[in-house]
């Protein structure tokens, strides 16, 4: 994965993935630091929404391939 940001592009290397509480934790290093992504219940909303275009057509195909299987 890469992270664009205003020093550059960096690579983030994903290292390990944890629980910490209710957070999904990411552990990882970008470009030369040790990094970590948190996310809880509260990010769900904002996921939901940058991934509704991806979601919806996975759903569409998904119906499209149903309909398709019982011709």
């Amino acid at each position: 994965m890469r992270v664009r940001s205003p020093i550059g592009d960096l690579p983030f290397t994903v290292t390990a993935v944890s629980r910490d509480g209710r957070e999904l934790v990411v552990h990882g290093e970008l470009g030369s630091w040790r990094s970590q992504v948190r996310m809880s219940a509260d990010d769900l909303p904002m996921l939901a929404r940058a991934l509704r275009g991806p979601l919806i057509a996975a759903g569409l195909g998904a119906l499209a391939v149903a309909a398709w299987r019982r011709r």
